[in-house]
């Protein structure tokens, strides 16, 4: 990895020094350059392609239920970033039909990939066993692992939910600390260890309720964002379990990987860190 990429339109819809501090501290504890691109909405997770190897990125088609009708302006066309990026992308199709991934929706690291239910739902032509040998010649995994869509959240995406520590290991939301649906609980640890994967809880305060119309990710610690070897952790103003939070990423990557980054501002917009973000290698 050697870009992380921002949209511009963070500096307007939230505070443009926490963009230049955020900047900042990337560029220092990373040394990779970080580049500001023209799009339509915040999210670059979830519209840029999925880049699979030094020359090949995949570019999956954003779920038609993402943004309701009368916000459906705000959807981004790929096509030109990626022309200034010089970026060249594959758009899968399966009967001439679009195949409908977000991208906040893949976890992909160790040859293995991470995906909700939610893909089945949004690509009903395609037959589940026959859409596991797709994702895994696309994006070049050995293993696809589907586990269950979250009851109640809006996105369906997996980076809210769980990511890799190593190729045995993901951490996950201690969901025994919210009101979350138990039986979701119970498919959600059986679908990973059923894969073969360790589990390490973190940390997971949920806000319910909306704002402005808007679902809010506070406190939802594993929407981190990683860069190298270090961990940009989101805190939420809640000084008990963002201590407690960073007391357990440090354990877990090491004490000099993590640096906390204040986000209860940007998660009240429907995201965190790995949503805004979105990386390139070349």
């Amino acid at each position: 990895m050697n870009t992380i990429i921002f949209s511009s339109l963070l500096k307007e819809v939230i505070n443009p020094s926490w963009v230049e501090t955020l900047t900042t501290t990337i560029q220092q504890h990373t040394k990779v350059r970080v580049q500001f691109i023209e799009t339509n909405d915040i999210w670059c997770r979830d519209f840029l392609p999925i880049q699979v190897d030094k020359n090949k990125f995949i570019q999956f088609s954003l779920t038609k239920d993402y943004y309701p009708k009368n916000l459906n302006h705000l959807r981004t066309d790929p096509s030109p970033i990626c022309e200034k990026l010089g970026i060249y992308y594959i758009p899968p199709v399966y009967d001439g039909i679009p195949i409908y991934i977000d991208g906040g929706n893949i976890i992909r690291k160790y040859n293995k990939v991470i995906l909700t239910d939610k893909i089945f739902k949004d690509n009903k032509r395609i037959p589940p066993n026959q859409f596991r040998k797709i994702l895994k010649n696309l994006l070049e995994v050995d293993q696809v692992i589907i586990i269950p869509k979250e009851p109640g959240e809006d996105s369906g995406h997996s980076d809210g939910m769980v990511r890799f520590v190593n190729k045995d290991t993901v951490l996950i939301n201690d969901y025994s600390t919210s009101d979350t649906n138990q039986r979701f609980v119970k498919q959600l640890y059986q679908s990973l260890k059923e894969s073969g994967l360790k589990i390490i809880e973190v940390p997971y305060k949920p806000v319910y309720g909306r704002i402005n119309g808007i679902q809010p990710s506070t406190g939802i610690y594993i929407n981190f964002l990683q860069v190298k070897n270090k961990i940009f952790l989101p805190t939420f103003d809640d000084p008990p379990t963002d201590t407690r939070s960073i007391s357990i990423f440090q354990k877990i990557f090491g004490s000099g990987n993590i640096i906390h980054v204040p986000s209860k501002e940007l998660s009240q917009l429907g995201g965190v860190l790995n949503c805004i973000s979105w990386e390139m290698s070349s």
